[in-house]
């Protein structure tokens, strides 16, 4: 079992995305008010002890799909991204993601405890995962790519959450607190790489 860490929200972005609060609804209010919320809503629009999925990671040439995900539109519009936002979301875009994992959203925050830093969260649309595990090839992806953007130097915390999928089943999400002292290079083997993210609960 992971166990499962309680994360600050002190310079960090809590989710704005409004699928996070339909969940945070749901999860609080009477289990008939929940279900019949839910429909109404749907039919209107690492930690140490991380265990190795036994699917194939997607960092790995044999698990990379060639299938391309359905396109996935970010809830922000362009006018109220900032400029970091809009040039890591653009960036993380071009990625190739498995088939049934969407980008929803890229959101950064300024660290008030590391002034000129900044964290990064990324929000995932995968509706097949059950935990934050299953989001740990893609995670490793997205770090790798982020370690290769103009703004690398500047993030120092990383968050990859499944906020995006329009039925989340878990709010609990991937992060790593020291990206800057992590290479994210790939030269480290797959499995270690992605040990390196910690479960947390926002």
């Amino acid at each position: 079992m992971n166990y499962i860490q309680s994360k600050s929200s002190n310079g960090r972005r809590m989710s704005h995305s409004p699928r996070a609060a339909v969940f945070d609804h749901l999860q609080s209010a009477p289990k008939t008010i929940a279900v019949v919320a839910g429909i109404f809503i749907l039919s209107s629009c690492g930690s140490s002890n991380y265990v190795t999925p036994t699917a194939q990671p997607s960092s790995s040439p044999q698990a990379v799909s060639t299938v391309a995900s359905a396109p996935c539109v970010n809830w922000k519009s362009r006018k109220t991204q900032n400029a970091d936002e809009k040039y890591l979301t653009e960036e993380i875009a071009k990625l190739s993601f498995p088939s049934g994992t969407c980008l929803f959203m890229v959101d950064t925050t300024d660290r008030s405890e590391n002034p000129g830093k900044i964290s990064v969260a990324v929000d995932l649309d995968v509706a097949a995962s059950a935990g934050p595990d299953d989001l740990r090839p893609v995670a490793t992806d997205i770090a790798r790519l982020l370690k290769k953007t103009a703004i690398a130097p500047r993030i120092s915390v990383v968050d990859i959450t499944n906020l995006g999928a329009a039925k989340p089943k878990y709010r609990t999400l991937l992060t790593d607190e020291n990206f800057q002292g992590h290479p994210w290079n790939g030269a480290a083997p797959a499995e270690a790489e992605m040990a390196i993210w910690k479960i947390v609960d926002p």
